[in-house]
């Protein structure tokens, strides 16, 4: 069996004070669903973060312009990266874009994170491990 070529895909990590606006959380379902990207979005109390995965880096950046006009308290774009999928163990988000999955505290990202490979990047980024921002 031969593996997947490599890939490039687009990706970033925001964070916020919170997220609890209905209305905020479904204008930023609407952008993602219309920019073609896949999301997490954790909500509820404190913090409020964003992580958001496509294959093209103009629907990533549009997707970030969106979240920027809600104005969101303490708004902060902690990554903005491109990703080589397909080598090094680099894992991407098991969503099919345009979807959106919500989770309501830390502990619930974590685990989605560890069960898709992606909780040591996110540790990383939010500055909860050495190394981070």
């Amino acid at each position: 069996m031969n593996p997947k070529p490599p890939f490039t895909l687009f990706r970033a990590l925001i964070k916020t004070h919170h997220m609890t606006s209905r209305r905020k959380i479904q204008a930023l379902t609407k952008s993602a669903k219309h920019n073609s990207i896949s999301v997490i979005l954790k909500t509820g109390k404190p913090p409020g973060v964003m992580i958001a995965e496509a294959a093209n880096e103009h629907a990533v950046k549009a997707w970030v312009d969106s979240v920027k006009r809600l104005r969101y308290k303490d708004y902060r774009l902690l990554r903005l990266e491109a990703v080589t999928q397909g080598g090094l163990g680099q894992a991407q988000l098991p969503l099919t874009p345009g979807n959106v999955q919500e989770l309501s505290s830390m502990k619930d990202l974590s685990a989605y994170l560890s069960g898709c490979e992606m909780l040591t990047w996110w540790t990383e980024h939010m500055g909860f491990a050495k190394g981070g921002v």
